[in-house]
């Protein structure tokens, strides 16, 4: 059984992080690239090897999942935010990510070709806005489809 505490402690830790994609840097962060099992030493007192490893899994995989359903403008707002964060100048960021693609270690293990492909194309995708126009993310982008409560049609066709 997970120990409470060990959940409080994540969802501590996970509550100082600014964006949902700065949780997904964190996760994937504490998980050994090479055997794909997740550790945190500092909450080694807290539960098992087992349990904060299956604490850690789920909660990648709900992150991510969060990750991959956000619309493009937001997506390019957290990583845009999560680049300028750092202490490496943002266009070197951008350039170095979308050369060796460190996104790729992201991705949660288990996950279907298909699921795969999205993300990396998600990924590729807002890389690329954000080297085209860094601004982009910080505009508000609005829908012609939603249209605020102030503004109205005008009417073309009147008789």
């Amino acid at each position: 059984m997970i120990h409470k505490t060990l959940e409080e402690h994540l969802e501590r830790a996970l509550d100082h992080l600014p964006s949902s994609f700065a949780k997904l840097a964190f996760l994937t962060a504490v998980r050994d690239p090479y055997t794909g099992r997740y550790l945190h030493e500092g909450w080694s007192q807290l539960g098992s090897r087992e349990e904060i490893h299956e604490t850690l899994r789920s909660a990648h995989e709900e992150i991510f999942e969060v990750v991959c359903s956000m619309p493009m403008p937001q997506l390019c707002a957290e990583l845009s935010s999560y680049f300028r964060g750092l202490s490496v100048p943002f266009e070197e960021s951008l350039r170095v990510w979308g050369e060796v693609e460190s996104y790729r270690e992201m991705m949660p293990q288990g996950l279907c070709a298909e699921e795969r492909e999205f993300f990396v194309s998600q990924m590729r995708l807002a890389l690329q806005v954000l080297i085209t126009a860094p601004d982009w993310a910080q505009r508000e982008v609005t829908s012609w489809r939603f249209l605020r409560p102030d503004q109205q049609f005008r009417r073309h066709l009147e008789n």
